[in-house]
């Protein structure tokens, strides 16, 4: 059993929904090695530094994705063991809501908006 308030319905569609966008992500990491091999150097300095600002983009959204690459992971071996749904912080079960808003999170409402005030 999960430790989530999900119907098994909802926890498979839940499941799919994960394993597309990990596919998703992956498609774009292949893309990413792709472009990032054939960038070449030539071209004058407004083309070198477009092309600097393109990379660092790029490179920022592709750490991002391996960042959701890295909790889709983690939430499907929950979902494998059981434990789907469950906050990693204080144990309490996630609402159904925000696991079908953000399938990946790993933390209840409470516990993110503790965690983010920590930060600020």
């Amino acid at each position: 059993m999960n430790a989530t308030e999900l119907s098994t319905e909802e926890l498979e569609s839940l499941k799919d929904s994960l394993l597309l966008q990990k596919g998703s992500i992956l498609n774009k990491s292949h893309e990413f090695i792709a472009e990032q091999s054939s960038i070449s150097g030539a071209g004058d300095e407004a083309e070198v530094a477009s092309q600097d600002v393109a990379n660092n983009i790029s490179i920022h959204l592709h750490e991002r994705d391996r960042t959701a690459l890295y909790a889709i992971e983690r939430a499907l071996g929950k979902i494998a063991e059981g434990t789907y749904g469950q906050c990693e912080s204080c144990s309490e079960i996630i609402g159904a809501r925000r696991l079908q808003a953000r399938p990946f999170t790993a933390l209840c409402i409470e516990c993110m908006e503790e965690q983010e005030a920590l930060r600020h």
